[in-house]
């Protein structure tokens, strides 16, 4: 289980994350919602280590894992797919998944399954990142983190410029990960619609705090809503 207890984050005198708390359970799926700016993409860089909170305790399976840094949380289970993806365009699809290998087991290969999930991958294995569509990447970019062999996954805004067939597939692939692989996912996103039919429990975000959260079929649809469009 995944525990974000009252963490603060300043990038330099602004403070960007107030007192936030949230959890995250394998076999579910938890969505942070928000408008642009209020923090999301931050708090999950603070859970990933690649942000350092000066107040709070982030705790993984049980460990405290604050003052980690993020090749010994990547170690620890914990898989992150950023905003932008953010392939190697230079690579091929091959070499941008053997790139997670450093922080799977040691004499772990790439994961054939990641096939089984994103089979356009196993055809574009020669191919270079940077030729690769947007949806194309934004599959490789989870691919990719998914060969680390993480028990969490956090991905920030998996969505973002995808044409629509491409999210339905990778919905389904995030819902058998949580629901096949006993994963716990977190993810953040600003499409309502897209969180409401995917995750169990939605937190949502105003300035930096967490204005609304709980079990996603018990939160008011409309208030919800209203945060995220006023």
């Amino acid at each position: 289980m995944l525990d974000v207890a009252a963490i603060d984050l300043f990038y330099g005198a602004s403070r960007c994350l107030r007192g936030v708390s949230m959890s995250a359970q394998p076999g579910k799926v938890t969505a942070v919602l928000g408008r642009n700016g209020v923090g999301k993409s931050s708090l999950l860089r603070a859970i990933m280590g690649l942000e350092r909170v000066k107040a709070g305790t982030i705790t993984w399976e049980g460990r405290d894992v604050t003052s980690l840094g993020p090749a010994e949380r990547a170690r620890a289970g914990i898989g992150y797919v950023p905003q932008g993806r953010e392939i190697f365009p230079f690579l091929t699809v091959q070499e941008n998944l053997e790139t997670a290998l450093a922080a799977a087991p040691r004499g772990s290969s790439v994961d054939s399954e990641v096939f089984d999930l994103f089979p356009i991958l196993r055809q574009f294995l020669r191919r270079r990142g940077g030729d690769l569509s947007g949806g194309q990447q934004q599959q490789l970019a989870i691919a990719r983190a998914l060969c680390a062999r993480p028990r969490l996954l956090i991905l920030d805004e998996p969505t973002e410029g995808i044409q629509p067939n491409v999210i339905k597939d990778i919905a389904k692939v995030i819902r058998h990960l949580a629901r096949g692989r006993n994963m716990a996912v977190v993810l953040v996103e600003q499409y309502y619609d897209f969180a409401r039919d995917l995750a169990d429990t939605i937190t949502v975000m105003v300035r930096g705090e967490v204005a609304m959260a709980g079990p996603t079929d018990e939160l008011d649809e409309p208030a919800v809503r209203r945060l995220l469009t006023v």
